[in-house]
């Protein structure tokens, strides 16, 4: 009855291993291209049992007592990493590398072309200040440089309201990840506290789930009794067992920008995250966006400032008989370099100068107005400035219109120019100035000047041939300007370039490295999880071969027991 009971079990047990482990060697190979799938290694353990009629115990055949999914959950997490930091890389590389394009640099059409043609049809006016041909050259070169300060800022902020979207659908697709894995969690729980053996496709799903969530956001995971995992974002916990917090965003407006904010579901907490094309979405919309608007913005209002400063006082080939000023102050009783007043271009104390002329003789009359703003006593708001000049001209006066700007008002026959205004009100108020607008957005050529080139102010005495105040204009560009550190506005521009460049070179070296490092990662994880056909082709052999040998045993055996039967009957 041994050699029944036990010569049989073995073989019977040997040949069910084998088929077994065959099996999941044909699956391996099966799954040779398959994208996110593990190798499995088949577990045979020695049985026992069976007693020889000497006594001895040489085991009771083979079992397939297991499946390893071969993975190294070490090189799992770094790789997730990995791909998450080449994901966010390439964001910042393409946001660079749009902010690069909008600026067009190396054509006929670029800012600093702009900018030096600008400044050169200045130079040109100052050696031919009457001619109507050098004024329009002026006002087209100065209308082009504000389109095209208006073009990239429209242009980059377009770019930062199409991150916001695509932030959006990100964490969206985020947060179906998070309860996708958080169901797989359930579903391998489930199976695996059976006993039914391992859910290794299950395993190979939510690997590949992990995989892509850390492509988006950096993620931790710790594996838990029961087969479920916890997945955390930051310090956060995102996915707890069978349960996902989620992900959502919302749409704020943050210092008067639209602003996409990642938070948990269920609180409605902030998420930081640290890595992934979530980061670089925030990273290249709150730095590189919001930073390279502020320059340009920086350099449109600096342009405003510096040339109004000079222009306001400056004379045309004839004076004003009314003119507004193009800034208003939010209150015309609060003092005008108070925040309160609002003012981009902040006045200061000083005086300026404006001149009263008779139309039909000639004859004109200096009147110097002070500007108190010395923080002294009582300075002056609009209200006051406004009382002020109508105390001292004659034959001309100012008022305060409805909204809060300085008008000047000449008699009939009479005309006003300005000029020696050492406090910048004048400028500060929009008074004879070239430039509108307070930023990159909204710049702009005087429409008083575009409709009269004659009020161009290229002179500084109104005096025949006079292009002086023109020559002050053309060196602004090359002059160091105190709100840009003390460099020009020409070389803040160029600075602004070079900035782009060297962080688009930046973020092409960190696609580079983390590419690298990616790869590097993949084939190790390759090495240990993915199916390779020779080594698969040298197992099937050798499982071929066991399963051969362990059928002609079978064979033997059953040979034996018929001869054991014949001699019995």
């Amino acid at each position: 009855m041994g050699l029944i009971t036990g010569a049989l079990q073995i073989g019977r047990s040997a040949l069910m291993a084998y088929q077994s482990a065959l099996q999941v060697v044909g699956n391996n190979i099966a799954n040779v291209s398959t994208d996110g799938y593990t190798r499995q290694t088949p577990i045979l353990t020695p049985g026992g049992g069976i007693t020889l009629a000497e006594g001895f115990q040489p085991g009771g055949g083979v079992a397939l007592t297991g499946l390893r999914r071969n993975v190294d959950d070490s090189i799992e997490d770094r790789y997730r990493i990995a791909t998450g930091d080449q994901a966010g890389a390439r964001m910042l590389q393409d946001v660079l590398g749009r902010i690069e394009s909008s600026m067009n640099e190396l054509s006929d059409s670029d800012l600093s072309t702009l900018l030096q043609s600008f400044f050169n049809a200045f130079s040109t006016l100052q050696t031919n200040p009457t001619d109507t041909g050098a004024r329009t050259t002026v006002l087209t070169a100065g209308d082009s440089l504000a389109r095209e300060l208006q073009r990239q800022r429209a242009e980059v902020a377009s770019l930062r309201d199409e991150l916001n979207r695509e932030l959006q659908v990100t964490v969206e697709r985020a947060n179906q990840l998070a309860s996708d894995v958080a169901e797989l969690n359930v579903r391998i729980a489930e199976l695996e506290s059976s006993g039914r053996g391992t859910s290794n496709s299950l395993r190979d799903q939510r690997d590949q789930l992990l995989r892509e969530l850390g492509e988006l956001a950096q993620i931790q995971v710790r594996e838990q009794p029961g087969g479920a995992i916890n997945v955390y974002v930051g310090n956060e916990p995102l996915v707890q067992g069978g349960l996902s917090r989620g992900l959502a965003s919302t749409l704020e407006i943050k210092d008067g920008n639209p602003t996409v904010t990642v938070h948990f579901a269920d609180n409605n907490g902030l998420v930081t995250v640290r890595g992934g094309k979530i980061a670089g979405l925030i990273e290249a919309r709150d730095t590189f966006l919001v930073e390279h608007v502020a320059q340009l913005d920086n350099l449109a209002a600096t342009l405003i400032a510096e040339v109004n400063k000079v222009h306001s006082q400056g004379q045309g080939l004839r004076g004003f008989t009314d003119t507004t000023g193009v800034f208003d102050v939010r209150d015309a009783d609060v003092v005008l370099n108070s925040t309160q007043a609002g003012l981009s271009l902040k006045p200061g104390n000083g005086s300026f100068v404006v001149t009263v002329t008779d139309q039909r003789s000639g004859l004109s009359h200096d009147y110097v107005i002070p500007v108190d703003l010395d923080g002294i006593g009582t300075d002056d708001s609009l209200n006051r400035l406004a009382a002020r000049i109508n105390s001292k001209l004659t034959n001309a006066g100012a008022q305060v219109t409805g909204d809060n700007r300085l008008r000047f008002v000449a008699d009939s026959g009479f005309e006003v120019t300005f000029g020696q205004d050492s406090s910048n009100v004048l400028a500060a108020l929009g008074v004879n100035v070239f430039f509108t607008g307070t930023d990159a957005s909204d710049l702009a050529v005087s429409s008083e000047l575009t409709g009269n080139p004659d009020l161009l102010a290229a002179a500084t005495q109104r005096a025949p041939g006079d292009g002086s105040n023109a020559a002050r204009l053309a060196a602004l560009g090359s002059e160091p300007v105190a709100a840009l550190n003390g460099r020009s506005i020409s070389d803040f521009y160029n600075g602004i370039v070079s900035d782009v460049a060297v962080k688009g070179a930046a973020a092409k070296a960190a696609v580079q490295a983390t590419a690298a490092i990616g790869s590097a990662l993949a084939s190790q994880r390759e090495s240990v999880s993915g199916v390779n056909l020779d080594e698969e082709t040298v197992s099937l052999l050798k499982l071929q071969r066991a399963f051969e040998g362990v059928a002609r045993y079978t064979t033997t055996v059953n040979g034996l027991i018929g001869e054991l039967l014949a001699i019995v009957g």
